[in-house]
């Protein structure tokens, strides 16, 4: 038996009517409008001030700060001898590509000027917390121990900047 095309058409577009007449009509939707609760007003909260309980500097903490002072004289005195062997090593290596025998000790020799900065950047971490601890009124020894040890860290990243700079990037 041979169906009439027609017909054939006909049936889905019924069924198709037929199943949008069970779908369930819905005229009311939830409301875009803002909430009850999101007209309140936002309260931030109050932070806490850190100058409320300032530390006082002890002997003990003078004898700390000198420590931390002596410690970043003899890590200068350390950055001091390496650097000669350090700018002769980028002299070398200027001009040359990255990975090449001269890069790759020039590489080496500013890892080890690197590494003599580590006692300032840590002496200067604790003056840092010493500072924070006094509650922003540190004591005339702590801010100028503060100052000469900050200012040899600067002093020594740039330099140390201004070597490595000059050496070809990989």
């Amino acid at each position: 038996m041979h169906l009439n095309p027609k017909i054939a058409l006909s049936a889905p577009l019924l069924a198709l009517g037929l199943l949008a007449g069970c779908a369930e009509s819905r005229t009311s939707y939830p409301s875009l409008a803002p909430r009850a609760v999101e007209k309140l007003p936002i309260e931030e909260p109050e932070a806490e001030s850190t100058a409320a309980n300032p530390v006082p500097i002890d002997s003990a903490s003078d004898g700390r700060i000198a420590a931390e002072v002596a410690a970043a004289d003899a890590s200068r005195a350390r950055f001091e001898r390496e650097l000669a062997p350090s700018r002769r090593a980028v002299a070398a290596a200027g001009g040359q590509a990255a990975g090449s025998e001269a890069w790759i000790a020039a590489q080496q020799a500013l890892t080890r000027l690197d590494e003599t900065r580590g006692p300032v950047s840590s002496a200067l971490a604790t003056l840092d917390a010493m500072m924070v601890a006094s509650g922003g009124v540190p004591s005339p020894a702590l801010a100028e121990a503060w100052g000469k040890v900050s200012a040899l860290d600067d002093t020594q990243r740039t330099t140390f900047n201004e070597l490595a700079a000059k050496l070809a990037q990989p």
